[in-house]
């Protein structure tokens, strides 16, 4: 009776100090610990293989299951005596760990895994990744019913591979990303130089290099967040659409940052770390940290040492929206209408047209306050752009707008469009005039008057409507 007070009494005491480590207390070293574990275990030749019960919680043998788990229980985890691989994710997921799928990290090698990583195919077989291309776990009962590890490869570490088609990894944050928000605009100032992280490339998407320079607000300093569904960033340059890349998806320090196409893999997946004031920037595809060189302000990647040239400020702002253009083409006598929608934190606009094929602008109209524009144009073929604008910096409109501009050739009377027919436009056109939203230069008012009394007026409007509905049979 007293031996089983004893060891009641012993159980309790062990399970009194082991307490689930908090999010504060998971440490680089706490993982370090748990890849310690299960080099000195797999090293210890008492423990092999076993899939029996009474034997495959250390006693003395593991399977692959209750090695992983046994191997995060001792430093602290509560994660249950689990019978097979099936409902591993689930419970290390609640202990908060990251689920990252095969989809979306590549695990034909192990230059995306991070010692600790645990590498599970669902209902079929797990092990700890435990660094330098090694994995490491229970794997086979070569002995039979014999206890430990007879031939030393029962449970052993060894190089890693992908052959059991692994359906991705559970990871421990240690140092948990952030949730900064979604879909706002900031510009990236690095605390050690105090230059914002700038989109070097130009209008065509060319020289896409990323470097520190002293702070614009300029659009190619301004950046977009946006919080991807796994709690990753996608980080958008509002220059001309590029987001913030790895080179290469480079693993080693030294690596360059650019703005390159979206492509969504994990050299565009970045994870925010640290603190208002102190964010730190890691991408999903290396264990490195963005920082700004101190020495060439070039943007690269460098290991993560917890330094000032990896602090950014992020500095959040209200960026004016794309807007939508549109045009009403004209003639060489007439004013060619421009018109867009009206956008959020914008002061005003400015228009750029450009004739087709041309790189400079053949026309500005700046510091519009509306949302419409006429212009005069001789014949030819042009495009239009509009950027909003405020005391930040001025975005492009999100398209392009076509249009001609023609001689006018119209020689009917009633034919106001000049098209070489009459119909209910020229009638429009008539009473958009008297409106005074339209307007009609001087050859169109003549081809307008219809009763020829030498004015515009609504009559006129009425008598082509009248001809058109064969009310009367001529002008």
């Amino acid at each position: 009776m007293r031996k089983i007070l004893s060891a009641l009494l012993v159980f309790i005491l062990l399970t009194s100090i082991m307490v689930i480590p908090s999010s504060a207390a998971v440490t680089q070293s706490t993982i370090d610990k748990v890849v310690k574990w299960a080099i000195d275990t797999a090293n210890d030749d008492t423990h092999g293989y076993s899939q029996a019960y009474d034997r495959r919680w250390g006693t003395p043998d593991y399977d692959c299951a209750s090695f992983v788990i046994s191997a995060y229980r001792s430093v602290g985890f509560k994660l249950p005596y689990a019978a097979h691989c099936s409902n591993i994710k689930e419970e290390f997921m609640k202990e908060g760990f990251q689920w990252i799928p095969n989809t979306e990290i590549d695990l034909s090698t192990s230059k995306y895994l991070k010692p600790g990583d645990v590498l599970l195919r669902i209902a079929g077989h797990t092990e700890i990744y435990i660094g330098n291309n090694q994995q490491c776990g229970a794997h086979d009962d070569y002995d039979g019913n014999v206890k430990g590890d007879t031939y030393g490869n029962e449970v052993c570490p060894y190089t890693y591979s992908n052959r059991s088609n692994w359906s991705g990894i559970l990871r421990y944050p240690v140092d948990k990303p952030l949730n900064i928000g979604t879909g706002f605009y900031a510009t990236i100032v690095n605390n050690n130089t105090g230059k914002a992280l700038t989109n070097m490339s130009d209008e065509n998407c060319e020289n896409r290099n990323v470097t520190g320079q002293p702070v614009t607000n300029k659009a190619n300093q301004i950046w977009k967040f946006d919080r991807r569904s796994d709690g990753t960033y996608k980080i958008t340059s509002v220059w001309n659409g590029l987001v913030l890349d790895v080179t290469g998806s480079g693993t080693t320090a030294g690596t360059n940052v650019s703005a390159y196409f979206s492509n969504d893999k994990p050299a565009q997946k970045w994870n925010v770390y640290g603190e208002e004031g102190k964010y730190r920037f890691k991408p999903m595809c290396n264990e490195l940290a963005l920082e700004v060189n101190p020495t060439t302000s070039n943007a690269r990647m460098w290991t993560d040492n917890n330094s000032k040239t990896q602090y950014f400020t992020i500095n959040k702002m209200n960026v004016p929206q794309s807007t939508y253009v549109d045009c009403k083409a004209g003639f060489e006598e007439e004013p060619v209408t421009l018109w867009w929608n009206m956008t959020l934190y914008t002061d005003a606009y400015d228009v750029k047209i450009y004739k087709s094929g041309e790189e400079e602008p053949c026309m500005e109209v700046n510091d519009v306050l509306e949302t419409y524009t006429q212009v005069s144009l001789p014949q030819g073929e042009y495009e239009v752009v509009v950027y909003s604008k405020n005391e930040i910096c001025s975005i492009k409109s999100m398209n392009t707008a076509k249009f001609t501009v023609k001689k006018f050739e119209g020689t009917i009377l009633g034919d106001v469009d000049g098209d070489g027919e009459i119909s209910v436009i020229d009638a429009t056109e008539i009473q958009l005039f008297m409106a005074q939203v339209g307007t009609l230069t001087e050859s169109q008012q003549k081809l307008a008057d219809t009763d020829k009394d030498g004015e515009v007026s609504v009559i006129d409007a009425t008598r082509l409507q009248m001809l058109l509905a064969n009310l009367i049979e001529s002008l």
